[in-house]
């Protein structure tokens, strides 16, 4: 019985993609998950930006944000205190 090429492929894309999860579990085994203190939503001309605030474990004088949209993200970091 002869296995035709798509069916090949379609399930190589998927061995691919189900193994790019496993690697991404192996490389962060171990790691800590923190909750963001605050998220929420941005209405910005019919585009919403996803914001995420956090306190970093290791200085808790800074308030951290992750900013992503649908074509730009970044992260941006102040100190608490000012």
């Amino acid at each position: 019985m002869k296995i035709k090429p798509i069916t090949f492929l379609i399930a190589f894309a998927a061995s691919v993609s189900s193994q790019a999860g496993i690697w991404e579990k192996m490389t962060t085994m171990g790691a800590t998950t923190i909750k963001p203190s605050s998220e929420y939503l941005i209405e910005t001309a019919g585009w919403n930006i996803r914001v995420y605030e956090w306190i970093p474990a290791d200085n808790p004088n800074t308030r951290c944000m992750f900013a992503a949209g649908s074509e730009k993200g970044g992260v941006a970091c102040y100190s608490i205190n000012d």
